[in-house]
């Protein structure tokens, strides 16, 4: 057994300027960049597989999860009806994504990994969106975590890193003046096997074709 880790740093996000509700990362924001034009932030990080598969051998997951220490907050004037809501998607995936190319419709579609999404299930080891927002009580201080989806193949895999991503979008049509997301770490907990020789080598061709020929827009290799 072999316990993995990654941390994802602090994200702050502030108002551009008031009622603007476009938001950009505050000076302690390390890692973070914004995708493409629209107004969702991500920290993209990946774990070393190459010890553990050294020998050959096949890295299984016996299960993935996110750790926080702290609850996020939202500053905003009062709950509105229309949302104060942000979105956090944490994602663990065997083959990258270039978050400045894919399709951002078919992502806010579909998701990830599934049907119409911009990957394949197997590819998506987890994936875990929640959404926070602020009710009357918790006006400007720590919201509440309202929706919680998780999805994920866990799929074994011969490549030589997982790929980790942090996703942040302060929900549209909101009164949010400024976001404050603590560091979290994911562990994957994985086990290694030899499989047969016929086998381990169709799954590590598998893993490299689709690491070298995933198109432009994020969707299934040519």
């Amino acid at each position: 057994m072999a316990l993995l880790s990654k941390y994802h740093g602090y994200l702050g996000l502030i108002e551009t300027a008031p009622g603007a509700n476009t938001y950009q990362p505050d000076v302690n924001s390390v890692g973070w960049e914004q995708v493409q034009s629209i107004q969702t932030f991500v920290s993209s990080k990946y774990i070393d597989l190459a010890g553990l598969s050294k020998d050959s051998e096949t890295v299984f997951f016996n299960g993935i999860t996110v750790q926080e220490a702290q609850p996020i907050s939202i500053a905003s004037a009062s709950p509105n009806p229309q949302g104060n809501s942000v979105l956090i998607y944490d994602i663990v995936t065997s083959i990258p994504i270039n978050w400045q190319t894919i399709d951002t419709t078919a992502w806010a579609l579909h998701g990830i990994g599934f049907p119409g999404s911009i990957m394949n299930f197997e590819h998506v080891l987890y994936h875990r969106l929640r959404r926070y927002t602020l009710d009357i009580d918790h006006a400007g201080a720590f919201a509440l975590p309202m929706t919680d989806e998780q999805a994920g193949s866990l799929e074994a895999t011969a490549s030589d890193r997982l790929y980790c991503y942090r996703l942040v979008t302060p929900f549209p049509f909101t009164s949010i003046t400024q976001v404050s997301i603590p560091p979290v770490r994911y562990v994957a907990l994985t086990s290694t096997k030899k499989e047969q020789e016929y086998q381990y080598l169709m799954r590590l061709k598998k893993s490299y074709d689709l690491q070298q020929s995933f198109d432009v827009d994020g969707n299934r290799p040519h």
